[in-house]
């Protein structure tokens, strides 16, 4: 008898572990897409960014389930971002990372590559140093809180366009008065409901 226990034991066992690894895609991608709770998002659904630098105007507007869409030059593009699953270079945000010339062509562009998330730093001179590694200082703009936006367009790989967008926080805390912050160049509002907008990938 105590054989036979342990023999169905095994076999209950084992059907778990099948059934487990049945399920193992569908568990990923679930997870994938359940994680946004916890990581470390910037843009709640509902608001819109307008970041203004030497190269124009992008509007920023953050849609349902982690959609952004980007307008500019009088037109919008829109993409699904990814939740990244574990920190990656201080970043455990959302990201996409541009696969394929997934947009109609626009301007030129029919891709892009965008980061989001928070970033904590020690100090202040940490984020201007972290700032400085930004060749192109004319592609961002930030205000005193630390809401910092980088755009700009490329040509390679079928026309990008490279957008980061950062909260940058001192021990967890959002700066007040950041040197070098552009106050006027970044708007930041908040549209209430997430309207209905072209899908990710037009």
């Amino acid at each position: 008898m105590y054989e036979n226990i342990n023999e169905r034991k095994s076999l209950i066992m084992i059907l778990f572990l099948v059934m487990g690894l049945i399920g193992f895609g569908e568990g990923c991608v679930y997870s994938k897409s359940s994680i946004h709770q916890e990581n470390e998002i910037v843009l709640i659904e509902g608001m819109e960014i307008t970041a203004i630098n030497q190269y124009g105007e992008l509007k920023i507007y953050a849609g349902e389930s982690l959609e952004r869409s980007f307008t500019w030059a009088r037109d919008t593009r829109s993409v699904k971002m990814w939740p990244r699953e574990k920190r990656w270079n201080g970043s455990f945000g959302i990201y996409y990372p541009g696969p394929g010339n997934h947009w109609k062509v626009h301007d030129g562009i029919t891709r892009a590559v965008v980061e989001e998330s928070q970033l904590n730093f020690s100090s202040e001179k940490d984020i201007l140093s972290f700032i400085a590694k930004y060749n192109d200082k004319g592609a961002y703009v930030y205000n005193d809180n630390g809401m910092f936006v980088f755009w700009k367009k490329n040509e390679g790989a079928g026309g990008t366009l490279r957008v980061d967008i950062w909260q940058f926080l001192i021990n967890y805390q959002k700066p007040n008065n950041l040197p070098g912050s552009n106050n006027d160049k970044i708007i930041i509002k908040n549209l209430g409901k997430p309207e209905i907008r072209q899908k990710p990938g037009k």
